[in-house]
């Protein structure tokens, strides 16, 4: 069975109308995946020698087994965004004699094959192979690698289940990613302590391979989950309603439609952000960015000023709005002719992205607060983050839309989101700029003569100003939108 199922997944790639096209991209990213791949085996193989020249006088395999569960941390949030789900169609079989448990099955085994699951093991099986011997024995060092796969395993599944979720039930994900966001705060601010745990887990599992089990029992819970998530979303009914509500499009966000048309279009791009790899992954991205202040914020070099507290406050409160919002209206360019057509205001659609924005950068906002627990610089950073927000909701959002205008490139949702640079042209570069540098120029002239905080009091102003006037200022964006409609309608027919 499972040969046979290998045998139809080969045959619908092969005989896929995109096939030939596709095919020497896919060997040329073939090539330089193995040329990264070759790459992580060599500084595996040099890994000792790196932390003793970076941490001399530090114990390589304690550094290391300090560090795993951040590194696993790490795996998590780069596969939520990266990694594709693996997919069967799963409704030619149901009426055949094929039990239901086996297909499931295969699809769970098929996501194995992910290349994110050779990673770690590329990474730490040459360095374990060197030093764990020495500490460990031969047996312990085996003891330690399978551990590491097991867990690189619950990694997998834990990903499969909660970007599934997403779907399904958002809140359910929001509320783990959430909890992992937590989990770092609280270790950052030392009531607790991961390195600490990281270090006697793994020395454990080197120490005695019973410990190996923990991972065990973790992963053959995280698989039964899966399972049978999967296997009751599998009945022909339950596809069969789904594929009629995504055809006649009446299921509505309920509490939006209070808000009449504009409520209906801010809807529309929830549904298309929830049923498409690239702009979710784009969004979930801007999740994992509110991280970011754990990187600058700890480098006094960094946080003695007030210049550069203003990048990470206008990219971590404005992250979503300027990644997802780069590529507006080329989300819509597959159905852009159809918009044209509608009785729909150019006013309106352009207001929906705006009250999209604003309230992302809101959440956001709201989450970067909890670096005002950082003691000694979290007054500051909270101050220069909420004008940054003000500025963002009302420079920035008009900023992005009025450059999106330039924006001509043709974008298919139904590609894939890792290495897909559709859509990607000079305007995305360029849009960064004034986001960027003009914030830092309300700022500069006050920070010149030595009165930081006014400002910063001029940026929020001038954000709070924009966004007291934002119908004038998204009455600019559409004029110079109804200019470029027809051009950019032409950009978007073009393969």
């Amino acid at each position: 069975m499972i040969r046979l199922l290998l045998s139809h997944q080969w045959k619908e790639s092969t005989r896929s109308s995109v096939w030939q096209k596709n095919l020497a991209v896919n060997l040329v990213l073939g090539f330089f995946m193995l040329l990264m791949l070759l790459y992580v085996v060599l500084l595996s193989v040099f890994l000792d020698k790196i932390i003793e020249w970076g941490l001399p006088g530090k114990d390589p395999v304690a550094v290391i087994n300090g560090v795993m569960l951040y590194y696993f941390l790490l795996d998590l949030g780069m596969r939520f965004v990266m990694q594709e789900l693996p997919v069967l169609s799963i409704q030619p079989y149901l009426h055949l004699p094929v039990g239901k448990g086996k297909l499931v099955h295969f699809v769970l085994w098929k996501s194995i094959t992910s290349m994110f699951n050779f990673l770690p093991l590329l990474l730490f099986i040459p360095y374990a192979l060197k030093m764990l011997p020495e500490v460990y024995g031969l047996g312990g060092a085996w003891s330690w690698v399978a551990g590491l796969f097991l867990l690189t395993l619950v990694n997998n599944f834990l990903t499969l289940y909660f970007k599934r979720q997403l779907a399904e039930k958002p809140l359910v994900t929001v509320g783990f990613l959430l909890a992992v966001v937590a989990l770092a705060t609280l270790d950052y601010l030392n009531y607790i302590s991961l390195g600490t745990a990281s270090g006697a887990f793994f020395q454990a599992m080197g120490q005695n391979p019973v410990w190996v089990l923990v991972p065990l029992l973790v992963l053959v819970g995280v698989y039964l989950i899966n399972y049978r998530f999967l296997v009751a979303h599998t009945y022909p009914e339950e596809m069969r309603v789904r594929k009629q509500s995504r055809i006649d499009g009446s299921a509505e966000i309920g509490f939006l439609q209070r808000f009449g048309e504009l409520g209906t279009l801010i809807g529309l791009e929830l549904k298309l952000i929830m049923r498409h790899k690239r702009p979710k992954s784009t969004t979930m991205m801007s999740i994992f960015f509110l991280a970011y202040g754990f990187i600058f914020y700890t480098n006094k070099m960094y946080t003695d000023g007030f210049a550069m507290l203003i990048f990470p406050g206008i990219f971590m409160t404005g992250f979503m709005m300027l990644s997802y919002g780069q590529f507006v209206p080329g989300w819509q360019s597959a159905h852009f002719d159809a918009l044209l057509t509608k009785r729909l205001s150019p006013y309106t659609f352009f207001l929906g992205k705006f009250w999209l924005f604003v309230p992302a950068c809101t959440v956001a906002y709201l989450v970067t607060l909890l670096y005002g627990l950082m003691p000694n610089i979290g007054g500051k950073i909270m101050l220069i983050n909420t004008a940054c927000f003000l500025y963002n909701i009302g420079i920035n959002t008009f900023v992005v839309l009025y450059l999106s205008t330039y924006n001509k490139k043709r974008i298919d949702l139904s590609k894939s989101a890792s290495f897909n640079w559709q859509g990607v042209g000079a305007s995305q570069f360029i849009m960064m700029l004034p986001a960027l540098l003009i914030p830092i120029l309300i700022y500069l002239p006050f920070g010149l003569m030595d009165n930081p905080w006014w400002g910063v009091a001029a940026m929020g102003l001038t954000g709070l100003l924009g966004f007291i006037f934002h119908r004038q200022l998204l009455g600019l964006v559409v004029k110079r939108f109804q200019q470029e409609k027809y051009a950019i309608a032409a950009g978007f027919r073009q393969a």
